[in-house]
């Protein structure tokens, strides 16, 4: 479970860096080399780190899927009930 948080918080990282490069291609329409190597190259090398570590904490990661179990009749049956015995409370906004 600690792995599935650093997984996000990962993604995150990712995805934050990716915002950041394309923030400062808007805002640097014609940039000269100097603010290229000043301020581009450390937001591409965060990236790099943030994909590196996402990549380590994927290795053997194992995914867990949750599937749901179809509803019984008897269960749809009783929910039904339960709403037409609640739907005329005054107040509900129905």
């Amino acid at each position: 479970m600690e792995t599935d948080n650093h997984i996000v918080k990962y993604k995150g990282q990712i995805r934050k860096s990716a915002i950041n490069i394309l923030v400062w291609l808007e805002n640097n329409p014609n940039p000269n080399e100097e603010k290229v190597v000043l301020e581009l190259i450390p937001l591409q090398r965060k990236q790099q780190d943030a994909i590196f570590n996402y990549r380590e904490n994927i290795k053997d990661w194992d995914k867990h899927t949750f599937v749901s179990q179809p509803l019984g009749d008897t269960r749809v049956e009783e929910h039904k009930e339960f709403l037409a015995e609640h739907q005329d409370v005054e107040g509900s906004g129905n």
